[in-house]
């Protein structure tokens, strides 16, 4: 039982609760001794829940900080002690004056490079402790700030004064953020009261079942898609033969991996092994093992 599970998950479940479901129907850790997901969803957030099962949670570090995609609502008038609407509201403020065109014109100083600071109610941490456990005992928690990439930011809808938007951004983005920060740049207060997730690790929602589909089947295994899956986006190496065999014997061997950079080596269309080449240095990680190989391909004479 190695691969991907894709699964939209509703609201008012964390990540964690919605794969313990899943493991406790299917007894998943007993058969695949391993679980895990691609990336935190709120309780209050539905959408693309990546959940790696066996071998492939070991891909899952490929995966740190992959761009992702969500389709989120945001309310003006109003901020709160989270930016999401689970939070206490702070501080409220008019929106009348706000404009669908100054929403578009303001918009446009969120996309690129950017500098974002944190919600204070966030996993982050600060001094050794989560941001979110220090702000929930009441302590003033200084966030700093940190580069983000936001590719594209379109308006869907625009319902004042709740408006709607598809944000494409790099992992580590905080949507909350952006809300709370579009209110404050329109002279007014915001926060983020919907949230869905579209794409996260090269997949999609679309390919996603939802939960209390996958619940209710009586096994996991037709669901799980293959390890290679999400891997074509990586550099691609097709090795040959002799060079496959050295690396999974623990051999040195020659790929031409000369730049820093995540690769992926494929054999006869088999995903093989993975290659993180940083600071000069190759750290491969074997998918397979020498006897797998032989076994899948033939001996070789």
């Amino acid at each position: 039982m190695n691969g991907f599970l894709l699964v939209d998950k509703p609201t008012g479940i964390s990540s964690f609760g919605a794969v313990q479901q899943l493991n406790k129907r299917f007894s998943i850790q007993r058969n695949a001794k391993k679980i895990g997901h691609g990336g935190t969803l709120d309780p209050n957030a539905s959408g693309l829940l990546v959940i790696a099962v066996g071998r492939a949670t070991r891909l899952l570090r490929f995966f740190l900080g992959s761009d992702k995609r969500y389709t989120a609502q945001i309310q003006f008038g109003s901020r709160t002690t989270t930016d999401d609407s689970e939070g206490e509201v702070i501080s409220e403020a008019p929106y009348e004056h706000i404009t669908e065109e100054a929403i578009l014109q303001g918009l446009k100083d969120f996309c690129g490079t950017v500098s974002q600071i944190p919600p204070s109610y966030s996993a982050l941490h600060v001094d050794g402790k989560r941001a979110y456990e220090l702000a929930r005992k009441g302590h003033e928690v200084q966030m700093l700030p940190r580069q983000v990439r936001i590719d594209r930011i379109d308006m869907t809808q625009c319902n004042l004064p709740t408006i709607e938007l598809d944000i494409a951004c790099s992992g580590g983005t905080y949507i909350r953020s952006i809300a709370r920060d579009l209110g404050i740049k329109l002279h007014s207060e915001a926060h983020l009261s919907g949230l869905r997730r579209t794409e996260a690790c090269h997949f999609s929602v679309r390919q996603a079942h939802t939960l209390a589909f996958l619940i209710q089947q009586e096994k996991i295994e037709p669901y799980l898609l293959p390890m290679d899956q999400g891997m074509h986006y990586f550099n691609r190496i097709d090795a040959k033969r002799a060079e496959v065999h050295k690396l999974l014997n623990g051999l040195p061997t020659n790929f031409n991996v000369d730049k820093d950079g995540i690769y992926a080596l494929w054999y006869e269309a088999q995903l093989v092994a993975m290659c993180e080449r940083k600071e000069g240095k190759n750290d491969f990680l074997r998918l397979m093992s020498a006897q797998e190989f032989d076994e899948q391909f033939g001996r070789k004479s």
